[in-house]
């Protein structure tokens, strides 16, 4: 992920905009002439301030904690060790004022790896909680929920059955699932764009199949079986599968 994550989920103009190192470290001289590089709480709150500017964010979702970073109006689902790479990348670019002729970039990498500040606290929860938006929250439930996600497919498929003036009828003869729900649209003379739903009355299990099918007349949909069937698409997806039945529906 490394570099590919950072540039992809940080808001870039943050990358080229130079930042005090001081905001960051601590940089003790010894007596001894050794340097030591530190952090305080101060510097800790910098660190979170910079993150929240970079986009990400903490906040909790159906009573679990979740990051994600949110640009713009996209919200992405990212994990604590994401928030730390971005950080992580953020200090290999080495994009700072007031750096000290004798500290070097890997004096300052190495601090981070040895002190590792980025930590849950409360100066993190202080920055980075936020409360999600109706639609983020439903953004996030598709990314991280597959029951909600599924759900959701299949209410919207229903839904565009309706739009595109499907009807309904029951699958009598088992042609394609027995006594489960078809949906079916005219395309052209004795063809038809069929749609059966499996597990029509399972909220968690159900799912389309898509088929291209024959029948003398309309009246013959779930009464009899088709003269003549060819598959479109098992398991149909709408956001996957929408260009295989667009010209029968636009």
């Amino acid at each position: 992920m490394a570099v590919d994550y950072y540039l992809k989920y940080s808001n870039l103009k943050h990358t080229t905009m130079e930042k005090d190192i001081n905001d960051f470290i601590i940089i003790v001289r010894q007596k001894n002439g050794i340097i030591k590089i530190k952090h305080n709480k101060s510097n800790e709150s910098n660190i979170y301030k910079l993150l929240r500017d970079f986009g990400f964010r903490k906040s909790k979702l159906d009573n679990k904690i979740i990051y994600f970073h949110r640009q713009s109006n996209i919200v992405i689902h990212v994990s604590l060790r994401d928030i730390k790479q971005a950080f992580w990348e953020f200090l290999k670019q080495g994009n700072f004022s007031n750096m000290p002729s004798d500290i070097e970039l890997s004096d300052i990498l190495e601090w981070y790896l040895q002190y590792k500040p980025i930590k849950e606290s409360e100066l993190f929860d202080y920055y980075l909680s936020d409360t999600l938006t109706e639609t983020e929250t439903h953004s996030l439930r598709l990314l991280t929920d597959p029951i909600y996600k599924h759900r959701y497919e299949i209410q919207q498929l229903l839904s565009k059955f309706n739009e595109w003036a499907f009807h309904k009828t029951t699958d009598k003869v088992a042609a394609f699932c027995k006594n489960n729900s078809l949906y079916y649209k005219m395309i052209s003379d004795k063809k038809f764009l069929v749609f059966n739903h499996l597990n029509c009355e399972s909220k968690d299990k159900g799912g389309f199949d898509s088929w291209i099918a024959s029948y003398t007349n309309e009246r013959h949909v779930g009464n009899k079986k088709p003269e003549n069937v060819e598959t479109l698409k098992l398991s149909f997806h709408l956001d996957r599968d929408f260009h295989l039945i667009q010209e029968y529906v636009s």
